[in-house]
């Protein structure tokens, strides 16, 4: 009763944000409804996964709503882009190193990456990929690329200057390929959503595609995810090589709820607040603080299927309980609403950096990927501002064009 319950609850928040917005990708709609979605998924498909009860009901309420009002009140309270602001053009120069640069060093991270795993494990080349962006195996590591690691934030930010200032097809098609192919050397079907769907998202806003267009988009994400499954099942030596694509979905959609339900606990971090300032507990590690950050990669449980992944909520409440998966989904919500607001009122920053973090409202139901990937995501930002910065050269210090971006 209390999952139906909590299921009216959402599909109620999902009509209201609807019914201001008008727009399935405003964060106080697309939140709501993917937890509708994965939670009407849990109820009607059959499965044997564990039970969820009051605690991941509970939590998750407090999480929705929370994001879903601070979202609102941010976006209603923002003022809109200004017309100086959204006449703004980023640096040309700039955009153009971008571009090279990508053309010409990306090839090396992914020529690199692939023969490191050949030449390592021929037979299975496909999950050498895997393991080693992962790191979940210490005696596989991944090429020291130096500088160039930081490269293929850039590249990935590439993406969308192209997309939105470069008119060459040739160009354009070249970036795209390199990005996907950065994505393949990862083996993570979340690289490549990530590369997929902000992409689309970016031509629905200048209305190049709609809908539809983005529907097909996710079904082509689909297959292609099912394809990588079958890739690393066949890389690897287990017996099974076919992929089941309804036992994917069980795996991928539905096992995280019962994994935070029934293994993630309140107030269980060793040092305060681990999981969620993972960033600064690294920094500080590499100072020389005794004190080491905690994996990116989760310990694996049973539900009874195996998973590693426990929802978004798992960081902040193994951290600060119930009280933390309020304060950090208002502070989401917050930062959502307010680019959400700047992205359809004609910010081309905003519209980057909104495009970027799009995916982690939709992967929600998997895990945090803002918090737990922070310097990559400062890294994007970075990378989208630059662009955007009106450069003195007679010593003054740089400042943002017009005062806005």
């Amino acid at each position: 009763m209390i999952l139906i319950l909590t299921l009216c609850i959402l599909l109620a928040l999902v009509f209201y944000g609807w019914k201001i917005s008008q727009d399935i990708f405003a964060p106080f709609v697309i939140t709501p409804l993917v937890w509708a979605f994965v939670l009407f998924c849990f109820l009607v498909f059959p499965h044997n996964l564990y039970p969820i009860g009051e605690k991941f009901a509970g939590n998750l309420l407090v999480w929705v709503i929370s994001f879903f009002l601070s979202s609102l009140v941010a976006y209603q309270r923002t003022s809109m882009t200004s017309e100086a602001a959204v006449q703004v053009m980023p640096n040309k120069k700039v955009i153009n190193l971008y571009v090279t640069l990508t053309i010409i060093l990306m090839p090396i991270v992914i020529v690199v990456t692939i023969w490191t795993a050949f030449i390592n494990d021929p037979v299975n080349m496909f999950r050498y990929l895997r393991v080693m962006n992962t790191g979940v195996d210490e005696s596989i590591e991944a090429p020291d690329l130096g500088v160039l690691n930081y490269m293929v934030a850039m590249a990935y930010v590439t993406l969308f200057f192209t997309l939105l200032y470069v008119k060459n097809k040739w160009i354009l098609g070249t970036i795209i390929f390199l990005n996907l192919m950065l994505a393949f050397i990862t083996m993570a079907k979340t690289t490549f959503l990530c590369v997929i769907l902000s992409s689309l998202y970016v031509l629905y806003v200048k209305e190049i595609i709609k809908i539809r267009h983005i529907t097909y988009g996710l079904l082509f994400f689909v297959l292609l995810s099912l394809t990588l499954q079958s890739l690393r099942a066949a890389s690897s030596q287990d017996e099974v090589v076919a992929v089941d694509s309804f036992d994917f979905f069980i795996l991928y959609i539905l096992t995280p709820i019962p994994a935070f339900e029934h293994f993630a606990l309140p107030f269980s971090a060793v040092h305060w607040g681990e999981n969620t300032f993972r960033l600064f507990y690294a920094i500080f590690y590499a100072l020389g603080s005794d004190i080491a950050p905690v994996k990116t990669i989760l310990e694996f449980v049973y539900v009874p299927v195996e998973t590693n992944t426990y929802t978004v909520l798992y960081p902040f409440y193994k951290d600060f309980g119930t009280f933390g998966v309020f304060f950090f989904s208002a502070v989401y919500g917050l930062f959502y609403g307010y680019l959400y607001k700047k992205t359809i009122t004609g910010s081309k920053f905003a519209l980057i950096v909104y495009a970027m973090l799009l995916n982690y409202i939709i992967l929600q139901f998997i895990g945090d990927f803002i918090f737990t990937n922070l310097s990559m995501e400062v890294q994007h930002v970075f990378f989208a501002l630059l662009p955007f910065l009106k450069f003195k050269y007679n010593g003054q210090k740089s400042r943002y064009i017009d005062g806005h971006v």
